[in-house]
C-alpha cells in the first residue's frame, strides 16, 4: 500500500467505524456511499458458510443496495429501535496499492420499545476493500452471523 501503511490501517478502521455509525443512525442512504458502485453485500450464518449453503441475503451492485435501503427505509419495515455495534479484532491485510482484505468481529445490541438493551447478534465480517479518488470503500462486505444467536425478526444491516 503506497502512502504507508499505518496511515491506510487507520484510514480502513475509520471506514469500518462509521459503516457501524451510520448504520446505528439509521442513516442508510448515506451507507450507500460507503460502497464501490459494483459493491456487494452480503450477510450468511456461520454453518451455512461453512457448507457453502444459503446467504440470509445478497445483494450484488449499487442498484441492488438501493433497493435494501429502500426497504430499510419503508413503510412496512419492522420497527428496529435503537441498536450498537461493537467491532473488535480488526485485522487488514494490504494486497496491492490501492486494495486491501479486512476482518473483524461485531456485536449488536439493539434497546427495545421498553427500553432495555438486549443482545441482538454477533458475528465476523470478511471485507475486501479498495481506495478509489483516495477514498477506501467497501468492495464486498460479508457478514457471517452465529447461529444461534440469530435473532426472529432478524431485517437490520448488519
Amino acid at each position: 500500500m503506497s502512502g504507508g501503511n499505518d496511515s491506510c490501517e487507520a484510514s480502513i478502521r475509520a471506514l469500518m467505524f462509521e459503516c457501524a455509525r451510520l448504520v446505528d443512525h439509521q442513516q442508510f442512504r448515506e451507507w450507500l456511499d460507503l460502497f464501490t458502485k459494483d459493491g456487494s453485500y452480503s450477510a450468511i450464518t456461520y454453518e451455512n458458510n461453512q457448507e457453502n449453503g444459503l446467504y440470509l441475503f445478497k445483494d450484488d451492485g449499487k442498484e441492488s443496495l438501493k433497493e435494501r435501503v429502500t426497504f430499510l427505509m419503508g413503510f412496512w419495515q419492522v420497527g428496529r429501535g435503537k441498536t450498537l455495534h461493537t467491532l473488535s479484532n480488526i485485522s487488514i491485510t494490504p494486497l496491492e496499492d490501492d486494495e486491501a482484505t479486512a476482518n473483524s468481529y461485531f456485536v449488536i445490541y439493539r434497546t427495545g420499545d421498553d427500553g432495555v438493551t438486549r443482545f441482538h447478534a454477533c458475528g465476523e465480517y470478511e471485507d475486501h476493500l479498495v481506495r478509489q479518488e483516495g477514498r477506501w470503500l467497501f468492495r464486498k462486505r460479508k457478514a457471517i452471523v452465529d447461529n444461534g444467536v440469530l435473532p426472529s425478526h432478524f431485517t437490520d444491516l448488519i
